[in-house]
């Protein structure tokens, strides 16, 4: 892939919280303004000016999740030198000092018994999550996983590496499909075109077409043709109803247009 003109990039995420690696502060650049406009414009969510920047993590730190992390040469090599960060210790350093003072002079309600338990696992808790070990893996976890050097740990639990895939033969029994075989519904489902609506609307209308067995809200009927296939929001949008999945239904062409009618010739 490096021989294409792709961008060669590494992004490591959690949550809303992302960091992405490049080769060349260039592409860096190009990478910064790309990802900015298409979080912006395209999916409309609110980019942080503040902790949207170019770090050059060979010479500066940068945090992420409580650390703060670096590149430095080691043997010959480049590897990542890693630290909590220092907004995480003046909290935790704090918060343990704080409670220090409880056992001292401990609240009538915990006592001092209590108030040492509680230390124990406010400390328990931050070595849970700076150490680099957690608990021991499921055999299901191993067998999956257990292989994997992309695997990473979180205050004791296994983040799973999206990236580690592992291929495997599709086998046709007696009662399946073949695999070369495509719902055509589904498929065409996938590529009908949404002018306007959100993604979260196209994602949630999809999830409704398993979720409903791929039957028709109010008749039950079976799907048949993306031509008849309805999505209806609950509440309507023009009194306050969201694309969420909670108020979105798939129904008939027919049953949406008598939910909708207000004319007593139609209806």
């Amino acid at each position: 892939m490096r021989k294409t003109n792709l961008k060669e990039m590494y992004i490591v995420r959690y949550a809303d919280d992302f960091r992405i690696f490049c080769r060349t502060k260039t592409v860096a650049e190009r990478t910064k303004i790309a990802i900015t406009q298409w979080l912006s414009e395209r999916l409309k969510l609110e980019v942080s000016k503040e902790k949207t920047r170019l770090v050059n993590v060979k010479k500066c730190y940068s945090e992420f999740l409580g650390l703060k992390i670096k590149v430095h040469p080691k043997g010959g090599k480049k590897v990542v030198k890693s630290h909590i960060s220092y907004k995480q210790l003046t909290a935790k350093r704090k918060a343990l000092v704080e409670q220090i003072k409880r056992i001292r002079n401990p609240r009538p309600e915990k006592g001092q018994l209590g108030e040492i338990f509680l230390f124990n696992k406010m400390v328990m808790r931050i070595q849970n999550y700076y150490r680099k070990k957690g608990r021991k893996l499921t055999p299901a976890e191993r067998t999956r996983y257990g292989k994997s050097a992309m695997l990473r740990y979180l205050a004791d639990e296994p983040i799973y590496p999206i990236g580690y895939v592992q291929h495997k033969f599709a086998r046709c029994t007696s009662n399946q499909a073949p695999v070369e075989a495509i719902d055509k519904i589904k498929l065409k489902l996938l590529r009908q075109p949404l002018f306007g609506r959100s993604l979260e609307y196209a994602n949630n209308r999809i999830s409704l077409y398993f979720a409903q067995k791929e039957q028709y809200a109010v008749t039950g009927e079976k799907f048949t043709s993306t031509d008849e296939i309805h999505c209806h929001h609950k509440i309507p949008k023009s009194q306050g109803g969201t694309d969420d999945y909670q108020n979105l239904i798939l129904i008939t062409a027919t049953v949406h247009k008598l939910i909708h009618a207000n004319n007593t010739k139609t209806i």
